[in-house]
C-alpha cells in the first residue's frame, strides 16, 4: 500500500521552529490560499476568509498578543505548567507566528442572511466549522507539496479583540461577522519534525464488510 500513499499527508507535521533568514514570496502564499478554497464546504458556502501576513512587525504584535490569550485558555494553570504547555512538539509555540516566514490568519465568516430550522441552528455552525477546517488543513497539504513547512495555532480564538485592533494599524478593518479560528505559520523549518505516533487505526476505526 505504500505505493498508493499520498506523501504529503503522512509526512506533514506542524513546524515548532522556523529558519527566520528564509523566506516565501507573495505568490507562494497566494497558491496556498487558493488551495484552501479548493477544499468542500457544505453548500459550497466557503464560509471563511484568509488574511495573509509577511509584514514580520505585524507578526510580533500577533505573537505577543496570542501568548497573553494562552493565560486565558489555561487559566486554571500555574505559571510553571503553562510554561510547559508552550514548548515541546505539542506545544501552543505562539512564538512561530513571528519566526516563521509568513502567515495566514483564517476566519470565519459568519454569513447573517443564511439561516436554517430553528432545530438546526447548531447543525449549521458545526457546518461552517467544518468548511473553516477543510479550507486549513488543505493549506497546509499545498504548503507541504511547496516544500514549505506550516502549523496549526488556535490562540487566535482567545485574542479576537487584539487581532481587530492590530490588523486595522495595517490597513485591515475586520469585519463584524469575521470570527478568528486559527492562524498558520509557513516557512522553512530550522530543524527535522518529528511526526507525534499516531496510534494504531484498529483503535481508531472500523470497517464494516
Amino acid at each position: 500500500m505504500k505505493d498508493k500513499e499520498l506523501k504529503e499527508i503522512f509526512e506533514r507535521t506542524c513546524c515548532r521552529s522556523f529558519d527566520s533568514s528564509k523566506t516565501t514570496t507573495i505568490q507562494d502564499l497566494e497558491l496556498i490560499m487558493k488551495a484552501g478554497q479548493a477544499a468542500p464546504s457544505a453548500k459550497n458556502r466557503q464560509p471563511y476568509y484568509f488574511v495573509g501576513i509577511m509584514n514580520k512587525e505585524c507578526r510580533y504584535k500577533i505573537y505577543k498578543a496570542a501568548e497573553e490569550g494562552r493565560k486565558k485558555q489555561f487559566g486554571n494553570l500555574s505559571k510553571e505548567e503553562l510554561e510547559k504547555r508552550s514548548i515541546g512538539n505539542t506545544g501552543s509555540n505562539d512564538r512561530s507566528i513571528y519566526e516563521a516566514s509568513a502567515t495566514i490568519l483564517v476566519f470565519r465568516e459568519l454569513d447573517e442572511n443564511y439561516s436554517e430550522a430553528k432545530d438546526q441552528s447548531e447543525n449549521l455552525n458545526i457546518k461552517e466549522e467544518q468548511g473553516v477546517a477543510n479550507a486549513t488543513y488543505s493549506m497546509m497539504l499545498q504548503a507541504q507539496h511547496m516544500g514549505l513547512s506550516s502549523g496549526w495555532i488556535c490562540s487566535p480564538l482567545y485574542i479576537e479583540k487584539e487581532i481587530r485592533e492590530i490588523l486595522n494599524e495595517y490597513g485591515v478593518v475586520c469585519k463584524d461577522n469575521w470570527k478568528p479560528r486559527a492562524i498558520i505559520p509557513i516557512g522553512y523549518c530550522s530543524r527535522k519534525c518529528i511526526k507525534p505516533p499516531r496510534q494504531p487505526l484498529s483503535k481508531k476505526s472500523v470497517i464494516i464488510k
